[in-house]
């Protein structure tokens, strides 16, 4: 899922031409409207109570449980979703318009996404008092999608309010952390958020990290050859705020700790970047500061499969959030098909799944990733 996972940019000379350039880019962007913090803010500001919705019962606009749904992570930021509402009712579809076509060919990480973003939506459901009932509609159609039906309780949450408010802060921490611990209590947390609809993670910690950190070298090897995948991935790199703003999805290079520069500049510089050697360094830093990784497994490979993986995983995002803690994705072992076949062997998984990747542990806050407004997710 998300390649938020990683940052690719290593871009030398360009931060360096960036610093030259950037009071200048700074200047056009304030010309144009923009402010990248307050665009932030406003994404997590919930929308307006929508005059037309019935307030006597005190029920929240079905559009705030949208804006919710999509703080969730999703591959390069792409925000892969369609949701349609009807009273009662929010339906979740895949927007294949977004599909990553060289990273996620068979729409794996795409449908974990939706997991995501349907984990999101029941949480924020839940704590504003409905009762959600969720159905999978997945015949392989193009109209295969999940309902949500939402019957108005008022009922205290079940989740802790903590986990409620950690949609709103949640981010992929694409950075090294401090290499401390995560005391005993808090991994148990970790693990048992992460556990359910036969979907298993593996913890792993110390040591026991070193082996994954060679599988994760050899995704570089393999995807960093691949022509098709660098041009993917460098059309979802937003290398500015401005560029950011502008299509309020992708990643932008601030958030890996690179200097806003314009695109131009940096497509002179990222040819030499994209490479193996310098990923691998990054990733063996970024893992060994970690407290602990853990390596999502499903029962099944199908979107069933992969939608419970994509909910498990935010369930372990929200609650890693709400203990203080950072993550982000090392998901290169599980989306080259030759080497997720190795590390279900390595790992003695038997017919388990490797899905996802992830690293966590303290470390820094980063700039805050964008969304599309409400407007632009819905369906008529």
């Amino acid at each position: 899922m998300l390649a938020t996972r990683r940052n690719f940019l290593h871009l030398g000379s360009a931060a360096a031409a960036g610093l030259v350039l950037s009071p200048l880019l700074t200047n056009c962007t304030a010309a144009a409207g923009f402010d990248y913090e307050a665009v932030a803010d406003d994404v997590r500001r919930p929308v307006a109570q929508n005059a037309t919705q019935d307030a006597a019962n005190g029920a929240p606009d079905l559009r705030e449980l949208v804006r919710l749904a999509t703080l969730a992570p999703s591959g390069h930021n792409t925000q892969p979703w369609k949701f349609r509402l009807a009273p009662g009712l929010i339906e979740i579809y895949p927007d294949k318009t977004r599909h990553l076509a060289a990273v996620d060919p068979d729409d794996r990480e795409l449908w974990m996404s939706l997991g995501a973003a349907l984990e999101n939506l029941l949480v924020a459901a839940e704590h504003l008092g409905y009762h959600p009932d969720v159905t999978y509609h997945l015949a392989g159609t193009p109209t295969d999608h999940i309902a949500v039906a939402l019957a108005r309780t008022g009922a205290a949450p079940e989740s802790p309010a903590a986990v409620f408010a950690a949609i709103r802060t949640r981010q992929s921490t694409r950075r090294e952390f401090d290499g401390k611990p995560v005391p005993t209590p808090a991994l148990d947390q970790l693990t048992a958020a992460a556990t359910g609809a036969g979907v298993g993670p593996l913890l792993f910690t110390g040591r026991a990290m070193e082996p994954l950190l060679e599988y994760v070298k050899a995704g570089n090897a393999h995807q960093l050859a691949d022509e098709p995948f660098k041009a993917e991935l460098v059309r979802w790199l937003r290398f500015n705020d401005g560029e950011a703003l502008a299509t309020r999805d992708g990643l932008l290079g601030r958030a890996s700790g690179n200097s806003s520069v314009p695109r131009w500049v940096a497509k002179l510089f990222i040819g030499g970047s994209l490479n193996a050697p310098a990923q691998d360094k990054k990733d063996a830093a970024n893992i060994r500061s970690s407290a602990g990784l853990l390596l999502f497994t499903s029962e099944r490979n199908d979107p069933a499969a992969w939608l419970d993986t994509g909910r498990a995983h935010e369930r372990f995002a929200l609650r890693a959030t709400a203990l203080g803690l950072k993550y982000s994705y090392l998901n290169q072992p599980c989306e080259v098909p030759e080497l997720r076949a190795q590390v279900q062997a390595q790992l003695s998984l038997n017919n388990a799944f490797p899905q996802l990747l992830t690293r966590f542990g303290y470390g820094p806050a980063m700039p805050r990733s964008l969304r599309r407004p409400v407007s632009e997710v819905l369906l008529s």
